[in-house]
């Protein structure tokens, strides 16, 4: 899991993608931080084919990774 972030990465990451937000806005987005860089590591793993199951509907644990 991820550290918190803290204000000097918060405010490089807002400068970086353009937005401007104010103290309250950021004391607001700063806990959800956490869940979403695990969101972002989670995305960026490689998965096979078997981990879009729309259209799957017999499979393994196996198929998963």
């Amino acid at each position: 899991m991820a550290d918190p972030i803290d204000d000097a990465a918060l405010d490089f990451l807002l400068a970086r993608s353009g937005l401007t937000l104010t103290a309250a806005q950021k004391a607001e987005l700063k806990p959800y931080y956490v869940g979403i860089a695990a969101f972002a590591a989670n995305v960026r793993k490689p998965r096979g084919h078997m981990a879009e199951l729309a259209h799957v509907y017999n499979f393994s644990e196996e198929d998963l990774v």
